[in-house]
C-alpha cells in the first residue's frame, strides 16, 4: 500500500472539508474523526458503515472493542467507525504534594463530602495557612488540591458521577438544568469560591501542568495524553502515579468521559482504493501497541492486555478506568452546536460570573432549542 496522507492544524478544518470532498466525489479513502462526531456524519450520509465493511465479514471482532463505545458508534442499528483508540481523564496523582502534606497518597477519598477537607490539608498559601485558617489569603495560594483543566471533560465527568446529564439518550430533551447537574458544577463553584481548594478558571492562572511541575497541585485531572509531558518532564514523571479519577459525588459513584479516534471509510470510496483503506485499517487496528506509548489506550480489548501496554503505568491504569467506569462524550447530529451552548454555562459558573443554577438554565434553553429542531 502506498501512503499519502493529509494534515490538518485543526479539527474544524476536517470537519469542513470531508463532506465537500466527499459530495464532490473526491473522499479520503480513510478518515480520522472523534467519536462524539459519528452521527453528525453519519446523519449526512458521508460513511459506509464499518459493520459491513470488517465486522460482519470477520476482518475485525467486534466484540473486542468498549461495548459501550460501540453502542455510542451505532446509528440505526449499524455501527459506523472501527475504533482506534480510547483516550480522556484520567488521575494524575503528585505523589510529593501529598505525602508532604501528610497524607497517603494510596488513600485518596472515596467521595466528595471526604474530598474538601483532604483538600484543605493540602492548600496552602505563600504564608503556609490552609483555607480553613485565620489569615489564609486565596488569592496567594501555593498548592492547589486539583484544577478544573478542560471543563469538556472535568465537568462532564463529575455530572454523570452526580447521576446528572447534558442531554437524553434519544437526543430530545436537555439535562443542562437538571438538579443533579446543576449540583455538579455547584460543587465545582465551591470548589473554587466557597474552599478555595481549585484555582477560579479565568485567563492567566497556570495550567495543571506547569502547577504539576512546580508540585503545586495534588489531583492533575487531565488527559491520557499528558504520558508525554512527564517524558519531558523527568522530575514531574517520578512523582506521578496514575490513577482512576476520584469520585466528587457525594454517594461516591464513579464515571469518568472517555472517547475515541475513529477509524471511517467514507462514501463514494470504491476498489481497488477501498480495498487498500480496509487493509489499512485492519493492520492500524491490529497494531495498536505502538500508538499507546503516546498515552493513548489501545481500543482492542485484546491489545490492552498485551505486556507493552500493560507496563505503561498510565495505560495500565485508563484501559481498566474505561473499561470499569468510562462513558464515552455524546454524540448527536447537531453535537457542536450543543457542546458550545452548554460549555458556556460551565465558563460563566466556574469563572465566577454567573451563578450556576442560572448559568445551567441559560445553556438549557439554548441546548433545547437545539433539539427541538429535530
Amino acid at each position: 500500500i502506498t501512503l499519502s496522507s493529509e494534515l490538518f492544524s485543526d479539527w474544524g478544518v476536517f470537519y469542513q472539508k470531508l463532506p465537500t470532498a466527499t459530495a464532490a466525489g473526491t473522499p479520503p479513502d480513510v478518515g480520522i474523526m472523534h467519536s462524539w462526531a459519528i452521527k453528525q456524519f453519519a446523519d449526512q450520509g458521508i460513511l459506509q458503515d464499518a459493520d459491513t465493511l470488517f465486522f460482519s465479514g470477520g476482518v475485525l471482532p467486534k466484540d473486542d472493542f468498549n461495548p459501550g463505545l460501540i453502542e455510542a458508534i451505532t446509528v440505526d442499528g449499524k455501527t459506523q467507525a472501527v475504533p482506534f483508540d480510547n483516550h480522556g481523564w484520567l488521575n494524575w496523582v503528585n505523589t510529593k504534594v501529598i505525602k508532604d502534606a501528610g497524607l497517603d497518597p494510596n488513600n485518596l477519598p472515596k467521595n466528595g463530602e471526604e474530598f474538601i477537607p483532604w483538600a484543605k490539608k493540602i492548600v496552602v498559601d505563600d504564608a503556609g495557612k490552609h483555607p480553613d485558617e485565620d489569615g489564609f489569603n486565596p488569592d496567594r495560594v501555593k498548592v492547589w488540591a486539583t484544577h478544573s483543566s478542560w471543563q469538556r471533560f472535568t465537568m462532564v465527568s463529575t455530572i454523570w458521577q452526580f447521576g446528572g446529564g447534558l442531554f437524553t439518550d434519544d437526543g430530545k430533551t436537555s439535562l443542562v438544568n437538571d438538579p443533579k447537574t446543576i449540583a455538579a458544577v455547584q460543587y465545582w463553584t465551591d470548589l473554587i469560591f466557597k474552599h478555595h481548594v481549585a484555582p477560579p478558571a479565568v485567563p492567566g492562572i497556570a495550567s495543571p501542568p506547569d502547577l504539576f511541575k512546580s508540585n503545586s497541585i495534588a489531583l492533575m485531572w487531565d488527559g491520557t495524553w499528558s504520558l508525554n509531558f512527564f517524558k519531558d518532564n523527568p522530575d514531574a514523571q517520578a512523582v506521578v502515579q496514575p490513577s482512576y479519577i476520584n469520585s466528587l459525588a457525594p454517594d461516591g459513584k464513579q464515571a469518568v468521559r472517555f472517547d475515541s479516534h475513529m477509524l471511517v471509510v467514507p462514501n463514494g470510496v470504491a476498489d481497488p482504493n477501498l480495498a487498500a483503506g480496509k487493509d489499512l485499517v485492519k493492520w492500524l487496528s491490529d497494531n495498536g501497541e505502538t500508538w499507546a506509548t503516546s498515552g493513548q489506550v489501545p481500543a482492542r480489548l485484546s491489545v490492552q492486555k498485551s505486556p507493552k501496554v500493560q507496563e505503561i503505568p498510565s495505560g495500565k491504569a485508563a484501559a481498566a478506568q474505561f473499561l470499569e467506569i468510562g462513558r464515552p462524550g455524546q454524540s448527536h447530529k447537531a453535537i457542536n452546536e450543543i457542546v458550545t451552548a452548554y460549555e458556556a454555562g460551565f465558563s460563566a459558573a466556574l469563572a465566577g460570573t454567573t451563578p450556576p443554577d442560572q448559568a445551567m438554565n441559560e445553556a438549557h434553553t439554548a441546548v433545547q432549542a437545539i433539539l427541538d429542531r429535530g
